[in-house]
């Protein structure tokens, strides 16, 4: 059985895999292009898988950064 684990900072890791979560309204220019099978929605939350993404280093970084987490239910 698989367990979602939340890291301190609502990245989402599942199977070894890094999923960045973003809000409706923040999702990234590709978002269309990007196959359904690495969009998760959890919540609020739309996650994608981190390899999807173009800038995903930089997008870590302003996740860490960012008050994200203060609208999330924990």
């Amino acid at each position: 059985m698989n367990k979602l684990k939340f890291k301190q900072n609502q990245i989402l890791k599942l199977n070894n895999k890094i999923y960045i979560p973003f809000l409706i309204h923040n999702l990234p220019n590709n978002y269309n292009k990007i196959n359904i099978k690495y969009i998760l929605k959890i919540k609020s939350f739309i996650y994608i898988e981190q390899n999807q993404l173009n800038n995903s280093k930089t997008i870590l970084n302003l996740i860490n950064s960012s008050n994200i987490n203060k609208y999330s239910n924990k």
